[in-house]
């Protein structure tokens, strides 16, 4: 299984960009969102975290194709794999479709919003009722995350959490510091969740708890 690539990016296209290894150059299909975030970094290192999987029915030549994914995160990569769980969304069509921020698609479909996701390539009304259907409540880490597009360095490098005073407010810490935020603003955010919430018992429910003042906040116009 090849779970990530690091090499020379050579070239850059609306649905794969190239990236050179050695004396190898490998073809790796990425997202919209992604390409436009590597377009500014060509001939430089990148480091991309990759799916490797078989397209095509087995038991005949020609009949299958080595393809690879790439993601900027392994948080781009997560989101992935949850998106093409839903039924009648295979990894191209679920590439194509991601052609906005994960962050903000993951917020469409936590907030059941139909507008965002059918104007999501390849998505029409019915497919966007099926993903907020199969996947509203699983995604909600994902909605949280701090779009960043074009800026590339700034997700690629993720600080480790420290070790922890509480082992949930841990977990939730090292779920933000992923998703991109700093490490003062998501200790903040974990103190005031749990202060409102003193029933807390697991990191998925802080990160709830966070996403729901979040949403109260813009509501507010915050």
């Amino acid at each position: 299984m090849i779970s990530a690539i690091t090499g020379k990016l050579v070239r850059v296209q609306e649905d794969r960009v190239t990236i050179q290894v050695g004396g190898l150059s490998y073809d790796v299909l990425v997202s919209p969102s992604t390409a436009r975030a590597l377009a500014a970094r060509r001939e430089q290192e990148v480091r991309l975290e990759t799916i490797f999987y078989i397209q095509g029915a087995p038991g005949g030549v020609g009949n299958t194709v080595p393809v690879l994914v790439g993601f900027l995160t392994e948080v781009d990569k997560e989101f992935f794999e949850h998106f093409i769980t839903v039924g009648g969304i295979g990894p191209r069509a679920a590439l194509k479709a991601l052609a906005i921020p994960t962050p903000r698609i993951a917020r469409a479909i936590e907030n059941a919003d139909i507008v965002t996701l059918s104007s999501l390539p390849g998505i029409g009304k019915q497919k966007a009722a099926k993903i907020v259907a199969e996947l509203k409540g699983k995604v909600t880490r994902f909605a949280l995350g701090v779009e960043v597009e074009g800026e590339v360095e700034a997700r690629a490098e993720v600080p480790v959490a420290a070790e922890p005073v509480d082992e949930v407010a841990a977990e939730a810490l090292e779920v933000l510091l992923q998703l991109g935020y700093r490490r003062q603003e998501a200790e903040e955010m974990i103190r005031q969740a749990m202060a409102k919430r003193a029933d807390i018992r697991s990191a998925e429910a802080i990160i709830q708890e966070i996403y729901r003042s979040t949403q109260r906040a813009v509501e507010r116009g915050g």
